[in-house]
């Protein structure tokens, strides 16, 4: 079951969203939120794990790696 926390949107810094988490604060691109997002609000945020791109990219360094040490 997702785990569910409670986020607010602190304020607004240039393009930065200010938000409380607990006693914590970290800062997010304003660009993420919604447009309508206003400073109270309560926003619900949900990390998944893409494995599919997690593949890849490991795919994509290693032959990056082996260009680089083959030479």
């Amino acid at each position: 079951m997702p785990r569910q926390e409670l986020l607010v949107i602190d304020r607004f810094e240039e393009d930065a969203a200010v938000i409380e988490y607990g006693r914590q604060t970290f800062t997010l691109p304003r660009s993420l939120l919604p447009r309508a997002a206003k400073e109270g609000d309560v926003i619900k945020l949900a990390v998944v794990l893409d494995n599919e791109a997690t593949l890849r990219r490991k795919k994509e360094v290693r032959s990056l790696a082996d260009e680089v040490f083959a030479k």
